[in-house]
């Protein structure tokens, strides 16, 4: 049972943060949201491997945690941007299906190939493209969502960079993994915000708000980490795969958001994917 409520967290918080991330985003510079959240991981992380005192990890480890990095840095980035342009209930099921980045990665190295995967990601893929659909519209609203679905793709290939990269990087603990992750996610971040002149100023009255999201992510990876030693990751997994049904439900409610009926099939079909990959 505490696995499982652990498990819940993650899904809730990981549903929250990609819900109030992009909203924000409408009203202040994305970079700032970003960065705000993740500088608070990075300086949460740090601080409990310093006061742990835990032996640093190998290179290798190393390695994998600033890919891990980047991969999350540009999952983060096209994520929001995708939001900008589309429907988060589209947005997020998309996002989620970088759970195929890892096993695809796996069979390439030697693994086997399960029927449970194999048919969670015919149905993932199957799922993007009934969602990419929209009866009528304008040209634009039809140019809208192919930019939307495209960088939901996008950013689903990111994410699962990060899930394949953040295992091994966590070999020595999860708080090295998460804080060399960080590290690598905010240098590029910033690099990318000068590159394209981005402020990050913000009212000091609206840092914690501008920080929740990434406190959110934060937290939902400390809870899932938990939840894998205190249950089957078989079972944990899939929990915490069903973080798009938080945000597409807060996304229904909140926002109003209208889907078509092939829309609805497609989004359905992709979180099923998505959970068929976990088993």
């Amino acid at each position: 049972m505490t696995a499982i409520l652990l498990a819940l967290g993650t899904a809730l918080c990981y549903g929250v943060s990609n819900f109030i991330g992009p909203f924000l985003a409408r009203e202040l510079p994305t970079m700032t949201v970003i960065v705000a959240g993740q500088s608070v991981a990075l300086l949460v992380s740090a601080l409990v491997v310093v006061l742990h005192g835990s032996p640093a990890p190998e290179l290798d480890e190393v390695g994998a945690g600033l890919l891990a990095g980047a991969g999350n840095a540009g999952g983060l980035a096209l994520f929001y941007a995708a939001a900008e342009s589309g429907p988060l209930s589209i947005v997020t099921p998309i996002g989620a299906t970088g759970a195929i980045v890892p096993v695809l990665i796996g069979i390439g190295t030697g693994d086997n190939l399960s029927a449970l995967s194999a048919a969670g990601i015919v149905l993932a893929i199957g799922g993007v493209a009934l969602a990419a659909r929209r009866a009528g519209g304008s040209v634009e609203e039809a140019a809208d969502l192919r930019r939307t679905v495209i960088l939901s793709a996008l950013s689903a290939v990111c994410f699962g960079v990060f899930l394949w990269g953040i295992s091994p990087a966590s070999a020595s603990g999860v708080f090295w993994g998460v804080m060399f992750s960080r590290l690598s996610l905010l240098t590029l971040l910033f690099a990318g915000a000068l590159l394209t002149q981005q402020a990050f100023r913000v009212p000091a009255a609206d840092v914690p708000k501008v920080a929740l999201p990434g406190v959110l992510l934060f937290g939902g990876t400390l809870l899932y980490a938990a939840a894998t030693q205190e249950g089957l990751l078989s079972v944990v997994s899939v929990i915490a795969t069903l973080f798009p049904v938080v945000t597409v439900t807060l996304a229904l409610l909140l926002l109003h958001e209208r889907l078509s009926r092939v829309q609805w099939a497609g989004v359905g079909a992709a979180l099923t994917g998505v959970v068929l990959l976990s088993v």
